[in-house]
């Protein structure tokens, strides 16, 4: 067992595959390399699980998987409903923005509205009470195109991430894995002071991408919108 890091680490320099919708995907196996030299003994479907929390958590909180849905068009009717077309394997974290025919809408807080949104309201907004449906609010004529941006995390039965997310955030997810690894009571593999080395570096990316991330990649801060009441 003490051999599969190494072993992984002589394979192919980036073991992606192509997945649904033609992008390549990199496999939770791609963190052996760096998961395993460090929890020798672990067995491949727990380093995996470890692997896909980090990478869920990491996700979540940064929001740094940004993505632009493929536009669908409203039919002519008062808040209708929409699935979220999402890449596979993939969770929505947050509503980020919406357009109409690419001018840009509100997206509203459920909790904000004080009538039931299914059924009620003017303006041409989108909510989403559990972020599995998309609600239209307001009158809208067919053929409409309605566009959302969301920030994504891989879903629990994902098996790996998009290649361009997974080689940008490698070595962070790495850490959060070894820190849930390595911090498991009477595993042979358990070592706290490592655990805990590596729950830093992984905060620290962590609060460092989720800042890169609120400025787009810039060095310009985004500046706050008003909303008077």
């Amino acid at each position: 067992p003490a051999d599969r890091g190494r072993d992984a680490a002589q394979a192919a320099p980036w073991p992606s595959a192509e997945g649904c919708e033609g992008r390549r995907v990199t496999p939770w196996s791609a963190w052996f390399p760096d998961v395993l030299l460090h929890a020798p003994g672990v067995p491949d479907p727990t380093a995996e699980h470890a692997i896909a929390r980090s990478a869920r958590e990491f996700l979540r909180r940064t929001r740094a998987w940004v993505e632009w849905l493929d536009p669908f068009e409203a039919t002519e009717a008062r808040a209708q409903e929409a699935d979220f077309d999402l890449p596979t394997r993939s969770e929505v974290v947050r509503i980020e923005r919406a357009t109409r025919n690419g001018d840009s809408i509100e997206v509203r807080s459920y909790r904000e509205l004080e009538a039931d949104w299914t059924r009620h309201g003017d303006a041409q907004e989108v909510v989403s009470r559990d972020l599995r449906i998309l609600t239209l609010t307001g009158a809208w004529a067919a053929g409409e195109q309605v566009q959302v941006q969301v920030s994504l995390m891989p879903a629990i039965n994902a098996t790996g991430l998009p290649d361009e997310i997974a080689q940008r955030h490698f070595e962070a997810i790495a850490e959060g894995a070894k820190a849930r690894l390595l911090a498991t009571p009477a595993a042979s593999f358990y070592n706290p002071a490592e655990a805990a080395r590596a729950a830093a570096a992984f905060e620290n990316a962590v609060n460092k991408t989720a800042i890169d991330a609120w400025r787009g990649h810039t060095n310009n801060i985004p500046r706050a919108t008003v909303r008077w009441l």
